[in-house]
């Protein structure tokens, strides 16, 4: 692309990735070891560990992962992984340590809620083993506006912050810290991680997708994500029209099935972002936050094997917004479910496709440009 191209749609053509990546083994270990076990990956709200000896685990491809609550109000996270032969600790996906310590249920070495091997019941002792060396493998944990991420790689290449797209403060002016959860969505996607978030990133597949979405946000309709992505954008920068500038269709002000608020709008909101209507943060490769007037979704994947994802959304609204006696959470729920559903089966598609024999690679079209910005991204972390 020239340099002096000042829209964002690609001025030609370009290659996707070979088709074998979508679904080889061999392609997602690779993945697995300089993209998942390299990055900072969403690991869930900190209010799921309200309570000192709080815990949940976390499975990132072959990884098992603890994060607990110690009696510092401290999240900490470990290797699900015992130091004496490696058994589980933790069998449950979620729950609370009673004895405030965390036990392995093979020979019951028990570590303190900071990893700190305490006791070996039974040891037979010797002058060769001191415990002070055997505490939990440690994982890094960043507890972000209510979130919580995780980071296996121990010198941590990437930055947390550059993790944020676009930046740490992009959603400065929402309380995410304060906004509890309202209602949980998961499900299993039968396709590679990458199918997910190539389709994520585009509206190529939005007229035909999206009925409801691009009603929403008439910009969509024309397959395109913002003004700035159409050749020749500076004619109708000026225009108002919700079709070139963006935003939501006129009299709608937030994405719910009637396009009218549910909860109470958010106090700090600047005009521009209620105008907009939708402010989009992301953290590849697990997790994109979609911010409206009255509510936060978060988005979240791992990845289960080549072909499977466990994806899981979360809507995140003010506590007084919950008791309003007109409040509906369906009319919230239900529009961005029905999305999920649409992008799963068109996700699903894709990945039954790519395995034919005869397709080789496929071809990216100019509305497109963000799937080859996210191919750039994934080659750059075999290079970090």
């Amino acid at each position: 692309m020239a340099n002096s191209k000042n829209y964002n749609n690609l001025s030609q053509v370009e290659p996707s990735l070979e088709s074998q990546d979508y679904y080889s083994d061999e392609a997602f270990e690779a993945e697995l070891k300089h993209v998942w076990y390299k990055n900072w990956i969403y690991a869930g709200r900190d209010s799921e560990l309200a309570r000192q000896g709080d815990f949940k685990s976390l499975r990132i491809g072959s990884q098992n992962l603890l994060l607990v609550k110690n009696a510092q109000g401290e999240i900490k996270g470990f290797h699900n992984t015992c130091r004496h032969r490696g058994s589980e600790l933790c069998s449950e996906e979620q729950g609370n340590l009673k004895s405030k310590t965390i036990s392995c249920p093979y020979h019951r070495w028990t570590y303190s809620l900071d990893g700190e091997l305490i006791r070996t019941p039974n040891l037979i002792r010797t002058d060769d083993f001191q415990p002070a060396d055997y505490s939990l493998y440690p994982v890094s944990v960043k507890r972000w506006k209510g979130s919580l991420f995780v980071n296996l790689d121990k010198s941590e290449i990437h930055s947390f912050d550059s993790s944020l797209d676009p930046s740490p403060n992009h959603l400065d002016s929402w309380p995410l810290e304060e906004l509890v959860l309202a209602h949980s969505y998961e499900t299993k996607i039968l396709c590679n991680w990458k199918i997910f978030w190539e389709n994520f990133v585009e509206c190529y597949h939005c007229p035909g997708i999206h009925k409801s979405l691009c009603d929403m946000v008439p910009i969509y309709q024309r397959t395109f994500v913002s003004k700035q992505d159409e050749h020749g954008w500076e004619k109708h920068q000026n225009d108002g029209d919700p079709r070139f500038c963006g935003g939501l269709k006129h009299g709608a002000k937030s994405w719910t099935t009637d396009g009218q608020l549910q909860g109470i709008q958010f106090s700090d909101l600047t005009t521009n972002e209620i105008q907009a209507g939708y402010t989009y943060l992301q953290s590849l490769p697990s997790v994109f936050i979609v911010a409206h007037a009255d509510y936060v979704r978060t988005v979240s994947l791992l990845p289960d094997g080549p072909e499977t994802i466990s994806l899981k959304a979360d809507w995140l609204l003010a506590k007084e917004s919950l008791d309003l006696e007109q409040f509906d959470l369906s009319k919230i729920v239900d529009f961005g479910v029905e999305i999920l559903k649409e992008d799963a089966e068109v996700c699903e598609l894709n990945q039954r496709g790519v395995k034919s024999l005869a397709h080789k690679q496929g071809v990216l079209m100019p509305q497109e440009y963000d799937v080859v910005n996210f191919h750039r991204w994934l080659k750059s972390q075999f290079h970090a």
